[in-house]
């Protein structure tokens, strides 16, 4: 576990975010955090320090996007790396998916990781600081979840999908930089989002790993650290399947 370095973390009022964010801390490093839940983001890391900033907002916006990466720059100087976990999820099938859905759907979750990730980048580039990205897609993208039952449908699985590629463009822009850009893709987490799904969807996602269970947030975390630390150096424009066998890609 590195220490002392600079961090923005998305989506950080609870599940995955929240997990990266109280190790990163624990780990004596300098974070911002961002979440659209500003209430809940402030209850529970409460009040900012020398070591923790609070940005919320939409990160799908470039206002938010830019902010918080300015925040970062102001309050630390630097921005060693990003840990982007902030997403919307749509349950809905493809009968039922408007125009409307689908689009707020890929706003949030693709346009939202370029967004920030752009604005990383850019101060990274700006101070020579040869940083880390971590996007997060999802294991529905190798398994085709149609919706239903509180799982990702077409809207949420796209956008997803779109992130898988996004990592390789970007990592491939940023690689004269020494920035690297990576995605975890985890299977069914216990968060707020998986909570919208039935018990019977849920207990066939455990069955269905090869582990035989849903994984804890702080798993995923630590698959993101993993890619935010000096140990994974050489690699970018990859997918970690932290999934737990959930399927094989």
């Amino acid at each position: 576990m590195f220490t002392d370095k600079s961090i923005i973390v998305t989506g950080a009022a609870s599940g995955i975010g929240k997990a990266c964010a109280e190790r990163l801390l624990a780990g004596g490093n300098k974070v911002v955090l961002s979440d659209i839940d500003a209430d809940r983001l402030r209850a529970v890391f409460g009040s900012e320090t020398a070591m923790l900033k609070l940005f919320p907002g939409d990160i799908a916006r470039t206002a938010t996007a830019d902010g918080a990466a300015s925040c970062a720059m102001d309050a630390f100087g630097r921005i060693d790396g990003l840990a982007h976990f902030a997403a919307a999820h749509s349950k809905i099938d493809w009968l039922e998916t408007d125009e409307e859905e689908f689009n707020r759907i890929v706003a949030i979750n693709l346009t939202g990781s370029f967004l920030i990730s752009k604005a990383a980048a850019r101060a990274m580039i700006e101070t020579g600081t040869k940083g880390s990205i971590v996007l997060t897609a999802s294991g529905s993208t190798l398994v085709g979840s149609p919706g239903g039952q509180g799982t990702g449908g077409p809207a949420y699985v796209s956008s997803k999908g779109g992130v898988l590629v996004l990592i390789r463009s970007l990592a491939t822009a940023f690689g004269e930089h020494g920035i690297r850009v990576n995605c975890i893709s985890p299977g069914v987490v216990e968060t707020a989002m998986t909570a919208q799904y039935t018990p019977a969807a849920k207990s066939s996602a455990a069955e269905k790993a090869a582990l035989g269970r849903i994984s804890a947030p702080e798993e995923q975390a630590a698959a993101a650290i993993w890619l935010l630390s000096d140990d994974s150096s050489f690699v970018t424009g990859e997918t970690i399947n932290t999934n737990g066998g959930l399927a094989f890609g």
